[in-house]
Parts: structure tokens; C-alpha cells; sequence
């Protein structure tokens, strides 16, 4: 579905999350950022979606909070 669709941030987000699951952490925080960059702003849903619970525990996800509040910044 993302290759048929790979400008849809709600797919992209999804794809984070089947990463997440499988601890593919690199390929969790690409799809997240797409997802982002797409126009994703669930900000809250993405703070405390079980499914990225495991991406959350990882160092990798910094980069994902870092790209969260500068939107969240430009949203205000």
C-alpha cells in the first residue's frame, strides 16, 4: 500500500508503526518523518501510540520529537 501510495502521510504513519513492531527503528523514524513531512499532525496520538512504543524506548526516536516540536512550533 505505501508503494501505491507513498505520498499519503496516514500510510507512512502506519508503515512506522508495522517498523516499530518489528524493531526496524531506522525505517520506523524514515516512514515517521515522512509522514511528517506529508502532513501528519496527530501529535498527540503519536505520543502515546502503543504500536511505537518500542521506537519510543530507542535513541532514534530523538529525531522524531526534534521534527515534532519544530511543527508544533509552526502550528502555534
Amino acid at each position: 500500500l505505501a508503494r501505491l501510495r507513498p505520498a499519503d502521510a496516514l500510510i507512512q504513519y502506519n508503515l512506522a508503526c508495522s517498523y516499530s513492531l518489528t524493531c526496524q527503528f531506522e525505517a520506523a523514524v524514515r516512514a515517521l518523518e515522512r509522514a511528517l513531512t506529508l502532513g501528519y499532525r496527530d501529535f498527540e496520538w503519536l505520543a502515546r501510540d502503543p504500536d511505537l512504543d518500542r521506537l519510543r524506548r530507542h535513541p532514534l526516536y530523538q529525531k522524531v520529537r526534534a521534527k515534532v516540536r519544530s511543527l508544533q512550533v509552526r502550528v502555534e
